[in-house]
């Protein structure tokens, strides 16, 4: 067991394999101030403080620190401070000549000053130094050292905790007590070829701190030592948030695994499978699969990204950077996130300065491109890379070169809306029109995502209803009506939580909105999921319905002209306008009682997992009514047989709970909850009731135009033309009098 005295009765050096002295650094305050913590109630109390083991071994007439420099130059500089505190610095100063750093010469040369020059020891000691001019170092050294920076900062949290102390001889006396073991490797045939397994506290090295080193392997990056010193400042700066020490080696490498990845890209053409390996594995073990990191310019490109990230804010962009926040990289990247990660390496790219309003129309731009994609393959990322690729020369007025270049053949639908919407930016910045303004804040809307090539349609002066279809190429959108139409369908997502069965009922009225997927969809209250967001679109185009029509553009039209206080009361007085007759029976069943979308909007799942309407046209089933569809069921999923629920049967129960609310004579009237648990699908399986009605049976067959209560059964009028609420209320006059 050992203390620093002793250990310094020989020649003790940090070796050139060894990384620059982190512990004083301010992204490791907290570490830092843990072992200041200890070290200070050790000496205040007269207590033995035991630091563990500290590894090197003997070369050359000097002990090489291989495992422990951390924690033994904390020590070295508590001994240098105390001592000249106290003033009996003469009996310490030749022993701790014996410490030095060979990490840099300007490390080695500071080191040397420190016990060689005075400064003021009153004053905080990074102030103090710096004071003195050239005397402790160059000024370039002072400031971007990283060992010498941390040494400063170390210094400053203990003037920072002696500063009310008086006794300072004492403390320096009680450093004695501080110990280590020490273990000489030589003694057992081993050298700095184990460095590479160990880091402080004998743990194995961490693949961050590996690909450092790798990365240092090539001679013009581990040549420039002022990249060398951001690297080790502020990277670790940028990827240690004060709280995760964990998490900082994890984010470190992770930054520069995925960002391999875009360098391999560039040089190669992977395979789908080996991207997707790569993708899901950022663990790989350090190999030349990483060579790319050794080539200087892409670590100076690297290290122009971890500034802008660190800058991001100053230059006051509006759009935001998902990579500002280290904490991106803190798990593994999904296909998106490395596609933002790609459209930054790429803007950066060969590029010494940033200018802010290129970059904040650059991300957004990558932004629309990246969300409205379904981005689910591995080979979507390579897709992107060689997108991004293209775009990258023209990111100093990407307006420009969209405008000139409007179509791609990768993305290529909403790529040519971002091409639209860049003439129509131009023309707005030319002409002091506010075209930017408006698509400026579609851009914004969590639900559009600046997706608004139906409303540019819409608004077109040439827009033609019976001919609109997506191979129609307008060009003369009129900003007033789309400024109107943007405007009111923003509102409109924005009210679905709350009012989404009054939209549906409301758009129903104009036209059959619902588009084929895995049965009939009728929208959801849409996430900011890229699947809700298509399915949306589809919905509100219309290009996916039965007879493709833009229905949307009619209930825009509808509502604008439509009084009243707010949305809601709008499309209550649409529905309330609205000519049932006219209309099929199911769809009357689904406008007029809310209860029906209300049952499918239960379930908030996306897009994919919402609940579904199943049809079967009179051709698939032998029927006797005189409607289009033979029977409609409401689904508890997308393909349920079990707890299906009939849309005529449903609709009538409904119908009949608000019936008998309403009305004082039935209010004596028993109906039962709805149960439907048994299998229906069609006419594959018999049909059973679900709700009694004064504990008799009911049972609604869309198939037999039929209502049974009990025993006896009840024919109902199905065909366009009759309401069928009026027909509902005839049978349920009938039902009471049995």
């Amino acid at each position: 067991m050992s203390n620093l005295k002793e250990l310094l009765t020989n020649k003790l050096e940090i070796p050139m394999l060894q990384r620059d002295y982190a512990q004083g650094r301010s992204s490791q305050i907290k570490i830092a101030n843990a072992f200041l913590d200890s070290i200070f109630e050790a000496l205040k109390n007269g207590g033995n403080l035991h630091i563990d083991f500290i590894y090197g071994y003997k070369e050359g007439g000097k002990f090489l620190l291989i495992d422990g420099q951390q924690r033994i130059t904390t020590l070295w500089l508590l001994h240098f401070y105390l001592y000249k505190q106290a003033g009996i610095f003469d009996s310490i100063k030749e022993s701790l000549k014996n410490f030095s750093y060979n990490t840099r010469k300007s490390s080695k040369d500071f080191c040397k000053n420190l016990l060689e020059k005075n400064f003021d020891t009153k004053e905080k000691p990074s102030k103090a130094i710096r004071a003195k001019g050239g005397e402790f170092g160059k000024a370039e050294d002072l400031n971007n050292d990283p060992t010498i920076k941390a040494m400063l900062n170390m210094l400053d949290l203990i003037f920072e905790r002696i500063k009310d102390e008086g006794d300072f001889k004492q403390l320096a006396t009680n450093l004695d007590e501080i110990t280590f073991d020490l273990f000489d490797m030589g003694e057992f045939q081993l050298g700095e070829e184990l460095y590479i397994k160990m880091n402080a506290r004998g743990k194995q090295l961490s693949k961050y701190e590996n690909l450092k080193s790798y990365i240092e392997k090539d001679s013009n990056i581990s040549k420039d030592t002022d990249l060398l010193a951001r690297i080790d400042n502020d990277w670790s700066d940028y990827f240690f948030d004060g709280e995760d020490i964990e998490g900082f080696d994890k984010k470190g490498c992770n930054f520069l695994h995925y960002a391999n990845l875009f360098f391999t890209l560039k040089e190669t053409k992977l395979k789908e499978a080996e991207i997707k390996a790569y993708i899901e594995n950022p663990n790989q073990a350090v190999s030349e699969i990483y060579k790319p990191l050794q080539d200087i310019n892409n670590i100076k490109l690297l290290d122009r990204v971890v500034e802008l990230c660190r800058l991001f804010d100053d230059l006051k962009i509006t759009e935001t950077l998902k990579i500002k926040d280290s904490s991106f990289f803190k798990e593994s990247l999904g296909y998106k996130d490395i596609c933002y990660f790609f459209s930054i390496l790429f803007f950066v790219k060969d590029k010494e300065t940033i200018n802010q309003n290129a970059l904040n129309d650059y991300l957004r731009v990558c932004r629309h491109l990246i969300e409205n994609h379904v981005l689910d393959a591995p080979n979507d990322t390579a897709s992107f890379f060689r997108l991004f690729n293209y775009l990258h020369t023209g990111r100093d007025n990407i307006y420009q070169f969209l405008s000139e270049n409007p179509t791609h053949n990768f993305h290529s639908r909403i790529y040519h809306l971002e091409a639209r919407k860049a003439e129509l930016i131009l023309q707005s910045r030319n002409q002091n029109c506010n075209w930017e303004e408006i698509l400026n804040k579609t851009s914004e809307h969590k639900i559009l995502q600046g997706w608004v090539d139906f409303l540019l349609d819409f608004s077109d002066e040439e827009f033609d209803y019976e001919e609109y279809n997506e191979k129609v190429e307008l060009k003369n959108p009129n900003f007033e009506k789309f400024q109107q139409y943007s405007s009111l369908t923003m509102e409109i997502l924005d009210t679905l939580d709350s009012h989404l069965t009054l939209f549906q009922r409301a758009f129903l009225c104009i036209g059959d909105f619902s588009f084929y997927s895995t049965n009939y969809f009728y929208g959801n209250s849409p996430k900011d999921l890229f699947r809700d967001r298509e399915a949306l679109n589809s919905l509100l185009k219309g290009n996916k319905n039965d007879d493709e029509k833009p229905y949307f553009k009619k209930f825009l039209d509808e509502l604008l002209k439509t009084k009243g206080e707010n949305l809601a009361t709008k499309m209550q007085a649409i529905i309330a306008n609205t000519d049932l007759a006219q209309k099929q029976w199911w769809e009357q069943l689904l406008i007029g009682e809310e209860g029906l979308f209300d049952f499918l909007n239960k379930k908030k799942k996306t897009f994919q997992r919402y609940r579904r309407i199943r049809y079967f046209h009179k051709t698939e089933i032998k029927t006797t009514n005189d409607s289009e569809f033979a029977k409609i069921e409401l689904l508890p999923g997308i393909k349920s047989s079990t707890n299906v629920r009939d849309l005529l049967d449903y609709g009538f129960y409904c119908f009949c709970k608000k019936y008998y609310k309403d009305i004082e004579y039935y209010k004596d009237i028993t109906i039962s909850t709805y149960e439907s648990s048994h299998e229906q699908y069609g006419s594959k399986y018999p049909l059973k009731s679900s709700f009694r009605l004064n504990n008799k049976e009911v049972l609604c067959k869309s198939i037999e135009s039929t209502i049974c209560f009990g025993k006896n059964k009840y024919p109902i009028t199905l065909k366009e033309g009759i309401n069928i609420f009026d027909e509902c209320e005839r049978v349920l006059k009938l039902l009471n009098k049995v």
